[in-house]
């Protein structure tokens, strides 16, 4: 135990002696810094942190009291399924953030925001049709949607609006 407290001692001794304003490893080694100013590094970033878009989420009832919580209907088009342009699903309204879902031709979505060329769609998951996902009722106020069924934005060169 006591040598562990003299080394401990002699490693704040020497810290407290440094001139330098530059970080020291243990055995004495200047480091080097991640950025020329003082100020505090959030330790959950990191080098190869994710710079997209951020996540938006789906808001529903934004048409009022008195119309439906997403008060659009559309069925995604035609693609060629074998490209690269295909219908993915987002989690923002840009192709820049990462595809979480794959629609699919004839697919009934609700479509619920639009920002820029992207639609905010409501759409049913495995097991589940587009009346579960209990968008055809008025809310209050709006809100994020949260389910039961899946969510996101998509292009909407790939959605033909058909009611609503």
């Amino acid at each position: 135990m006591r040598i562990v407290t003299c080394t401990l001692g002699a490693l704040a001794l020497a810290a407290c002696s440094q001139n330098s304003d530059e970080p020291m490893t243990p055995d004495g080694e200047v480091t080097e810094t991640a950025s020329a100013s003082n100020a505090p590094v959030d330790p959950r970033t990191t080098e190869n942190e994710y710079t997209g878009p951020i996540p938006l989420p789906i808001k529903v009832g934004g048409d009022g009291p008195d119309m439906d919580a997403c008060g659009t209907y559309a069925e995604v088009v035609e693609f060629d399924a074998s490209g690269e342009d295909v219908p993915y699903v987002h989690d923002s309204p840009s192709a820049a953030t990462k595809a979480r879902d794959k629609l699919n031709a004839g697919q009934g979505v609700k479509v619920c925001a639009t920002q820029d060329d992207f639609s905010g769609i409501v759409y049913a998951g495995e097991g589940q049709s587009l009346t579960d996902c209990n968008t055809d009722s008025p809310l209050a106020t709006e809100q994020n949607y949260t389910g039961p069924c899946r969510s996101g934005w998509v292009d909407n060169r790939f959605l033909e609006m058909t009611a609503g």
